[in-house]
Order: C-alpha cells, then structure tokens, then sequence
C-alpha cells in the first residue's frame, strides 16, 4: 500500500495512519519503508508530499479493506475535494499478490503505480519487485519509524520460547555479558512485566530505558510511552543511534515490523512456556551465526538483518 501526505504535521500524520492499518482487525503490519518527500504530481501548486509504501497481510477481501482504509483517512481529517488535491492523508492498495480488480472503486494494480516515482521508490525498498524510474525529484527524509534503528533482542528456547508464568525461560551468564555488551550506553525499550524481570524490578543502569505502560505515569531512571506513536516522538527528539527492544512478547510483536535487525540467543534446550518471540517474516534473513557451549547447553547467538530490497543487486 502507498501513503501520502501534504497537509498538516505530515510526518506524524503517516505515522498515525501506519497505526491505524496495523490495528485493523485481520490485518498484520509486516514492513513500513522509509519516507519521502515529493513534489506534487497531477496538481502541482499545491504543497510538496511525504509519501512512504507498507506491506500487510490481510484475511479481509480487498473491498472490505478499502473501506477500513477510508475510515481512516477520514478519522485523521481527510476532506475528498477533487482529484489529486491537498490532504492531510491519502493510503491506497497499490498490488495485491496474484489478484487483479479493474471497477469503478478500486483498480489494482493501482493505474498509475508505473508513472509516479514517489510510488516506485518506497515500493522498492519493501518488494522484491525491479521499477523503472522515471527521475522525479524523490528525496528521502528522517521521521519513518525504520529511520530509529530498531533492534529486538532475546533468549529464546529451541522453538522461541521466552518465558513462563512471568520469568524468562534461561539466565545463562554469557547471554546476559553478550546483552550487556550490546545496550550499554544506548537505548532499552520494553514493557511493565519486563520490567518486574530486571535486578530488582528497576530500570538497568548505563542506559536510557523506555518503558510501555498503559497505567505507570512516572518512575525514577525511565521514561514512559503509552502508545508507539509515543515512542516515535521522543525517539526523534534524541540523537541516540541505537534502540534495543528487550521485551516482553507484547512489545516483540508490536515493534517487529519496524525492526532493522534482530539478535537472539537460541539455547538448544525445549521448556514449557506462554510467551513466544513474534514470528518474522521473509524478508528477515540469518546474517550472523556462532555457536558456544555453556554449561552443558549448545548456545547459538544469532543476528537477523532485514533485506533492504532498493540496495539489491
């Protein structure tokens, strides 16, 4: 799917819609692209674009879809004024895997997928698909949720299991040196039960710890989202470069589709457990691998990479 932008807070507009479409009921939010900046295209005086693309799976039939997709252009203030005008957000289906609709509503592919750049361009970064550009001025900007260099990172069993009944499922020492080799001095993100898991049920030191609480308000050594748009905010307000998603399984689940990487201890051992690490899709791929033996259990660390299918070969 491609989004636009050109009216109000674009950025934040962008990623309010990314939001909503990932909250659509029967739809998984799999990869965001970077965003965009764009002159306008069919009526050109009119203020310049942020345009980005989205992948999802959905069990929804693509006229159902639409119309949850023009809910939320109208929830975030969308006026329909004539073709190709101003507005504050604007999200098409651009393709949809082996299907073609040609009606009065909907067309897919979309009609003029293969005439904008600031289409082609995001649409690139997502899809193993090739595009020929057309050289329109397409200038990449800062403010995509991809652009915080979200990594997640876990202990997991041999079938990605975390944790059980509140606690994680390992305290191997050599894991916890490896975590700690990797967030110190940089960002820790997570969530309340996380939280009760960490020394003493307080914030880790060296770091800058970002908690997800629907109900905390405050808490010493830490600061407190309630909404990933939240997070966003005070991510682009900061020069940190790197942010370590830490847990729990909520969190994982939430934040994997804006993940450039994933780093996770695999201990070859099977353990009960009620909360397993997200499922990542096709386009993460192993790029790291090296194995250990401590005490008595094969440890593999590993690093997944996110392909960035616009620097293929």
């Amino acid at each position: 799917m491609g989004l636009g932008a050109n009216l109000g807070d674009r950025i934040k507009n962008l990623r309010a819609a990314i939001e909503r479409v990932k909250k659509i009921p029967a739809v998984e939010l799999l990869r965001v692209s970077s965003f965009y900046e764009t002159a306008a295209w069919g009526i050109t005086n009119q203020p310049d674009f942020i345009n980005a693309a989205i992948k999802i799976r959905t069990e929804l039939e693509p006229f159902a879809l639409l119309d949850e997709l023009q809910k939320i252009e109208s929830e975030l203030g969308r006026v329909r004024t004539g073709h190709w005008a101003a507005r504050t957000i604007d999200v098409d289906i651009l393709m949809i895997d082996g299907l073609k609709i040609n009606s009065e509503r909907l067309t897919v592919p979309h009609k003029f997928l293969y005439e904008r750049d600031f289409v082609k361009i995001p649409l690139a970064e997502i899809s193993p698909l090739k595009f020929n550009l057309h050289g329109d001025r397409v200038e990449k900007i800062f403010g995509s949720p991809t652009d915080f260099n979200l990594k997640l990172i876990s202990c997991v069993d041999k079938n990605f299991g975390i944790g059980c009944k509140g606690e994680l499922l390992f305290h191997i020492a050599e894991d916890l040196k490896n975590f700690r080799r990797l967030t110190i001095n940089q960002t820790v993100i997570y969530g309340r039960k996380t939280l009760a898991t960490l020394p003493n049920g307080e914030p880790l030191e060296s770091r800058r710890n970002i908690i997800f609480s629907r109900n905390l308000e405050k808490i010493s050594g830490a600061e407190i989202v309630h909404s990933v748009n939240d997070l966003w905010e005070i991510l682009g307000n900061t020069d940190s470069s790197l942010n370590f998603v830490i847990g729990g399984g909520e969190i994982f689940h939430e934040l994997l589709p804006y993940a450039k990487e994933i780093y996770l201890t695999v201990v070859d051992e099977e353990k009960d457990f009620d909360v397993k690490f997200p499922n990542f899709d096709e386009d993460f791929f192993l790029t790291d691998s090296k194995q250990e033996i401590f005490c008595n259990k094969p440890v593999e660390f590993r690093i997944y990479t996110r392909v960035d299918y616009a620097k293929r070969d």
